[in-house]
């Protein structure tokens, strides 16, 4: 029997897919997709710290100028200049997940631990993000092959934290 049209009815709808719909990649990437975000904050927060290091070098560094800055102790301060790009680096490259860059951020993670109370507390945090099991694929040519075919997937904040 066929069923008769109702102008009056409310309208019959399907906003979004249903789990079983996704693809094997976009059920992998939806998994992930949270500790991608970690990774990305991994990026900003090196961002951060590169602007902060920049702008306190300025200051020390115009505090300084007319000073004798090589025959002085506080010439070690000015070596500080040379986290600014290495730091813009890392953020960058995190930013983007290239797979390239992990090595790199263990180990400035790792020398992150030495900086005392602030890098003691982030550093273990951003060696766990990175070097866990799924920092190590998402931070892989593989994944980076997934995120390429899989453009439409973001992630989303959740709304408390607006």
């Amino acid at each position: 029997m066929q069923q008769q049209f109702n102008p009056y009815s409310a309208p019959s709808v399907t906003i979004g897919r249903s789990t079983e719909e996704f693809s094997e990649l976009e059920s992998v990437r939806l998994e992930y997709l949270s500790h991608e975000a970690a990774l990305k904050a991994v990026g900003s927060l090196f961002l951060i710290i590169s602007a902060l290091v920049s702008s306190l070098m300025t200051i020390f560094t115009s505090k300084f100028l007319n000073e004798e800055l090589l025959n002085n102790e506080r010439t070690f301060v000015l070596s500080y200049w040379v986290l600014v790009p290495i730091s813009l680096y890392i953020g960058i490259k995190m930013r983007r997940l290239d797979h390239s860059i992990r090595n790199t951020v263990v180990i400035a993670g790792a020398l992150m631990m030495f900086a005392f109370p602030f890098g003691t507390i982030v550093g273990p945090g951003v060696l766990y993000v990175v070097c866990c099991k799924k920092g190590k694929f998402i931070l892989s040519q593989r994944y980076s092959n997934i995120r390429y075919r899989t453009p439409g997937i973001h992630y989303e904040t959740k709304l408390f934290t607006k």
